[in-house]
């Protein structure tokens, strides 16, 4: 079996690259084909592309697609789990919205097999941004999972029911990792989860409030599984840490917004030093502001008055971190209730509160646009991609 695509004139056809595959992939399941004549039927169909412009063309399909198309032989296999296929694939990957709580189980019906023992499955429940149409990820080989506490990069941080765990999923793949829980047993508590561009690591980070009022951290790192315990926050930094604004992992730390309002700094936890520091401000936060990360940067969204939003964004040189007003957003009417969800290098979403619209700007264009979600109150960015905890991404520079 040969492990490189063929060189010289043989190209695959542009119109026919799913088509194909998707073809090979159910005949692989009903008939005795083996992998290389499954290879070889997929290299002499059509008129051919070269491996440059197929790799372009797999990029603009969906990870689920994806995931499907890598079965069919070594080389798509080989082609799409490549690092810089994945991390192309991360740059332009669609961005859902994904509730706080997004499982129920029930019967459903599954393009997976699932085991006749156990009908009952839990799903992932999704909403598309620009359409606002919902859709259910069925995760087969999941159960009693509780609720998703972060998400990063296209992983998903939830928890298993009755103290039975931690469990890392990307929905994508369906590959999933269980993890142990650190110290229970604490009201007041949150969770983050953040990323090293430059070693590709991921680390879950754990804040509880303990019986005399102080704030404990404890750091479990994704690659040895194992949690350790590392200076906390000083108290009168936080408010309620259950209610605490969600945390935001850019530049290689995480940040959080550590009170409700009139706040005039950020906390953040370094993902190498695994220290705490505090970051002043531009301007004291308002109830509805928002940390939300923008091409790899942190940004401060904040309402300045009634009709206008500015964007802050956290730009670092060397040791130093300066904000620098990046966008303003003015409208004619009330923006006090506009709730920022997450943002893209061209578009900002909002959610409006008791209210079932999302609200997307455009950048460029200065433009708002109304989508109707539905009645879902609490949502949380999640990226569809194909990364995963022990992917060699090092070095990503986003």
């Amino acid at each position: 079996m040969r492990d490189r695509w063929p060189r010289g004139k043989k190209w695959l056809k542009l119109s026919s690259v799913e088509t194909i595959a998707l073809e090979q992939l159910r005949r692989s399941t009903t008939s005795r084909e083996t992998k290389q004549e499954m290879e070889n039927n997929l290299e002499t169909k059509g008129t051919w592309l070269p491996y440059d412009l197929l790799f372009k063309v797999f990029l603009l399909l969906p990870a689920e697609t994806l995931c499907r198309l890598r079965c069919i032989c070594r080389t798509l296999l080989n082609m799409i789990n490549s690092p810089a296929f994945v991390e192309a694939h991360f740059r332009q990957s669609e961005t859902v919205l994904i509730t706080q709580k997004s499982f129920r189980e029930e019967n459903i019906r599954s393009p997976f097999p699932l085991p006749s023992d156990k009908p009952n499955q839990c799903y992932f429940h999704f909403w598309d941004i620009h359409s606002g149409k919902g859709h259910k990820v069925c995760m087969p080989n999941l159960r009693n999972l509780e609720c998703v506490l972060a998400a990063c990069n296209g992983l998903v941080l939830a928890r298993i029911k009755k103290n039975g765990g931690l469990v890392v999923v990307n929905p994508s793949t369906r590959n999933h990792i269980r993890m142990p829980l650190g110290t229970i047993g604490f009201v007041q508590e949150c969770y983050g989860f953040m990323f090293s561009h430059f070693t590709g690591a991921y680390k879950v980070v754990h804040l509880f409030r303990d019986e005399h009022r102080h704030i404990r951290c404890e750091i479990l790192n994704l690659t040895t599984r194992s949690w350790h315990a590392v200076d906390g926050p000083n108290s009168g930094e936080f408010g309620s840490i259950s209610t605490t604004r969600r945390s935001v992992s850019a530049v290689g730390a995480l940040y959080w917004l550590p009170k409700r309002d009139s706040c005039n700094h950020v906390v953040s936890l370094g993902f190498h030093d695994e220290k705490f520091q505090t970051v002043p401000l531009p301007i004291n936060s308002t109830k509805n502001d928002r940390l939300v990360e923008i091409g790899g940067t942190l940004s401060f969204i904040t309402h300045a008055t009634l009709n206008l939003i500015q964007v802050w964004i956290l730009k670092k040189d060397g040791l130093r971190e300066n904000w620098i007003k990046r966008y303003s957003i003015n409208r004619l009417y009330d923006i006090t209730g506009f709730v920022p969800l997450c943002a893209s290098t061209t578009e900002i979403f909002f959610k409006r509160r008791g209210n079932p619209l999302l609200h997307i700007y455009n950048i460029e264009a200065e433009e708002m646009e109304e989508v109707n979600v539905g009645d879902v109150q609490m949502y949380m960015p999640h990226v569809k991609s194909l990364v995963s905890w022990d992917s060699p991404q090092g070095q990503w520079d986003v």
